[in-house]
């Protein structure tokens, strides 16, 4: 057996869910997969998309340990949230640590997400490990468990992130995150919907959410983003609802500083040719890439277009199961 986890596309809310505002994001049809080769040796090796290295079995109770007491100095202000990892393989370790799984083998992950794209390609490794290591001995964990391990995990990651990665990649379909509350939607995505890769952002999630968090941590602008999404969930399935709630959108996340400059220009366009985008997921305080941006498009065909800037265009398919195993 193998595990897969999906990945996630948020449709608003993005930042505005840090302040306590509501965000919703939908499980998308592109994985990350785990399988676990056991062997006789003492070492636990790691072999993926951005994971790659080894460590002695006995040594993971001590690396744990270590990032456990790092997260406590970023929490105190002492260190950077890209200071948490030295290098990417060491959140899965972490994630092994953490479910006790001390047994010599190869932990191998593929993947269809674009790494550091904002499309949760960590949640959806971690949420995969842990499904796992239940298969090798680790207790198994109710949903609503695993949910939880996987936020205390991606922590790590992300620094002080949200639960909206975490819920979309175990729930599946469409979820609604405010605060720790999670709320899964029984509604329609609908057609029209498209993700748009943008290039993969100078900066990660962590430092990205921190700038915004420099300049608009004690702003107004959230409740903005709040009523924006209420009216984006309330709209879903009317075509002028929705290109009118993502086009605000848009506006505000380039008040707030996440939308590069081309990835601005991309958008203009795509407003003139009648459809609507906005970036998903953190986007990028600096640099000319922000990741994901989705785009709404309702009647047309956005390839020309995309193709015009370079951006590889693809449609967005919801994922209705979250994180599971697998037959190999």
């Amino acid at each position: 057996m193998a595990a897969i986890a999906p990945g996630k596309v948020i449709l608003s809310g993005e930042h505005a869910v840090v302040y306590g505002a509501p965000a919703v994001a939908v499980a998308c049809r592109e994985h990350i997969q785990a399988r676990f080769e056991p062997d006789a040796g003492g070492q636990l090796r790691l072999h993926g998309d951005g994971f790659d290295g080894q460590i002695a079995v006995d040594r993971l109770p001590a690396l744990a340990g270590e990032l456990d007491h790092r997260y406590q100095r970023f929490e105190a202000g002492e260190l950077a949230v890209s200071a948490l990892l030295d290098r990417p393989e060491q959140l899965l370790f972490y994630v092994l640590a953490c479910r006790h799984l001390a047994l010599p083998g190869t932990l191998t992950t593929t993947s269809t997400l674009p790494t550091g794209a904002g499309m949760g390609s960590s949640a959806a490794a971690i949420a995969a490990t842990l499904l796992v290591a239940e298969q090798f001995g680790a207790l198994p964990l109710s949903q609503s468990d695993r949910f939880a391990m996987l936020r205390h995990c991606e922590r790590l990651q992300h620094g002080r992130g949200s639960a909206i990665d975490a819920a979309a990649v175990t729930y599946g379909g469409l979820v609604r995150v405010q605060g720790d509350e999670v709320q899964q939607l029984k509604l329609p995505l609908g057609e029209g919907w498209y993700r748009v890769d943008s290039g993969r952002p100078s900066v990660s999630t962590g430092e990205c959410v921190q700038a915004v968090r420099e300049r608009f941590a004690d702003s107004a602008i959230w409740s903005e983003f709040a009523e924006l999404t209420d009216q984006l969930q309330q709209g879903l399935g009317d075509p002028h609802a929705l290109l009118a709630a993502v086009r605000d959108n848009h506006r505000l996340l380039a008040t707030i500083g996440v939308v590069p400059v081309p990835v601005q220009r991309f958008i203009a366009a795509a407003e003139q040719a009648g459809g609507a985008a906005k970036i998903s997921g953190a986007g990028a305080h600096r640099g000319e890439h922000g990741g994901l941006v989705l785009l709404y498009w309702p009647d047309g065909d956005p390839a020309s277009l995309c193709a015009q800037f370079g951006y590889p265009v693809a449609p967005l398919q919801e994922d209705s199961q979250g994180a599971r195993l697998v037959k190999d």
